[in-house]
């Protein structure tokens, strides 16, 4: 994904609506963790190595209560019969903008685990396909994905989602979507949630090393 693929909020997306406040978005937050964990992860380029990604998308999530009370996006959270509601709509919005800026190259945030690799548990042939797949699209489009088929949000809220989060071309990011015909049951799959975890150590023999010369 280019720099270019995600631009500033447009103004309609900042339209006047609900306020939200902090304990509302911390609530929304905490109740729905997650499912913006794994949207993150789905959304963030894969280039960087599970590990990093995993730790990345937890960072974004935790980050993204507002500092004071906010405008609610006018987008509904999710379609009729889902849970939600201005408070997560506000929270997934914001992991959206920060997830695409990520993708363009900006460094993690915290939090870090020094000596140990975390990573999702892996998924069959057809789960590591699609990864595969969603790796070599934009992170637009890979947003579009992952909001038609975890958030399960119609084209048109997709499409304002998409806006609100900065995406210059929403046209584009959906065309490219459609390049995976994969049904949207496996991004609920193990493989792509970073909330169950497997943990391994890094290279120990490294580690060692780079002990030593500290000492020294």
């Amino acid at each position: 994904m280019q720099s270019q693929d995600v631009g500033p909020p447009s103004p309609a997306s900042s339209a006047a609506g609900p306020v939200v406040d902090v304990e509302q978005a911390e609530a929304a937050l905490v109740e729905h963790y997650p499912r913006l964990v794994r949207l993150a992860y789905l959304v963030l380029p894969s280039g960087r190595g599970r590990s990093r990604r995993v730790l990345t998308a937890h960072a974004l999530v935790q980050r993204a209560l507002p500092r004071g009370r906010a405008p609610a996006p006018s987008i509904p959270a999710q379609q009729a019969g889902r849970d939600g509601g201005p408070g997560y709509a506000l929270i997934r919005l914001q992991v959206l903008r920060t997830a695409l800026r990520r993708g363009a190259g900006l460094p993690p945030p915290l939090p870090q685990v020094w000596g140990l690799k975390l990573f999702p548990r892996s998924g069959g042939a057809d789960e590591l396909a699609l990864d595969q797949r969603l790796s070599a699209l934009s992170g637009p489009a890979r947003a579009a994905h992952a909001l038609r088929g975890l958030e399960r949000l119609p084209d048109g809220d997709v499409r304002e989602v998409l806006r609100a989060a900065g995406v210059a071309d929403v046209d584009a990011a959906l065309e490219e979507a459609d390049r995976i015909p994969d049904p949207y049951r496996l991004l609920g799959s193990p493989e792509f949630d970073p909330c169950v975890l497997q943990v391994r150590p890094t290279d120990l023999l490294r580690r060692r090393r780079r002990l030593k010369a500290a000492l020294v």
